[in-house]
């Protein structure tokens, strides 16, 4: 066996895989799947794993919904049973039919700090609306239907309560281009069951062309990649769908994506061992 073949196998076979998911986080990551799919359906620009600078890391949101200019900014909770708040609003309670009590970080706050800084960081003159989603059919809400400036809302109810919210902001002074929008990418490998996030650091991923020309993909303009794996050519297919919404194919040997994670740690992950890559 050449040995350019052999160094290409060996980097193949210890490429560095995506860490063990947390069966929670996974169950997570599915609920928003579905939430993103009744998005695209229904919004005309949806950004998912929206990111704000804060100190030495970043904010994160799961989506970011633009339309007729009015920025409205999404976190997804796929909690059962019934779910309540303190009366300061600052403890969430989730109490399930089994009897399981658990008192939980409000998702209110972490949405209205983002709301904050995002209106900094942009130098927004107004707030972007904030909106709380309890994405789970076995949930019941015994919420008010805002809290801080944040609308909390069942998943039955998400999408006719975003159009009301942004029918409501249409006067709003200064439309939102969503091209300024930072975004965080997920890594998913194993069917889609595990996955990780943070922001792909690299410039350019190389690659090569069907015709064998070498390439590189600016992550700046990719929506998703999905790969598909070719192991007796030793080499990827990857069909990349950029943000114009067009698609092509380019192949990888051996080529990986730095990611810095959301815990301001540093990782370089193998494409080889990915399936799917959402921008």
């Amino acid at each position: 066996m050449p040995e350019s073949i052999f160094r290409r196998l060996t980097r193949r076979m210890f490429a560095k895989k995506l860490p063990l998911t947390n069966p929670v986080e996974a169950y997570g990551a599915a609920g928003e799947e579905m939430i993103y799919r009744k998005l695209r359906e229904s919004f005309d620009c949806v950004i998912r794993n929206v990111i704000i600078p804060n100190g030495e890391g970043y904010l994160e949101k799961d989506f970011l919904v633009v339309q007729d200019g009015v920025p409205l900014v999404l976190e997804v909770k796929c909690w059962k049973g019934m779910i309540s708040a303190s009366a300061t609003g600052d403890r969430f309670f989730q109490d399930k039919a089994d009897g399981t009590h658990k008192d939980l970080h409000s998702p209110v706050r972490t949405t209205a700090r983002f709301l904050a800084a995002m209106k900094k960081f942009y130098h927004l003159s107004e707030r972007p609306l904030g909106m709380v989603v309890f994405a789970d059919p076995d949930c019941d809400l015994d919420l008010p239907p805002e809290m801080e400036g944040v609308s909390l809302v069942s998943g039955g109810q998400m999408v006719s309560a975003i159009r009301s919210a942004i029918k409501n902001a249409a006067n709003r002074s200064e439309p939102f281009d969503p091209a300024r929008a930072l975004r965080c990418t997920r890594l998913y490998a194993s069917g889609g069951r595990s996955f990780c996030k943070g922001t792909v650091t690299d410039a350019a991923i190389p690659c090569f062309t069907p015709s064998g020309e070498a390439a590189t993909l600016n992550p700046l303009y990719i929506r998703y990649i999905s790969l598909d794996h070719q192991p007796l050519r030793l080499r990827d297919k990857m069909t990349v769908t950029f943000v114009n919404d067009t698609s092509a194919v380019f192949y990888n040997n051996s080529a990986t994506l730095t990611l810095l994670c959301l815990d301001g740690s540093a990782m370089r992950i193998a494409l080889s061992r990915l399936d799917t890559v959402v921008f």
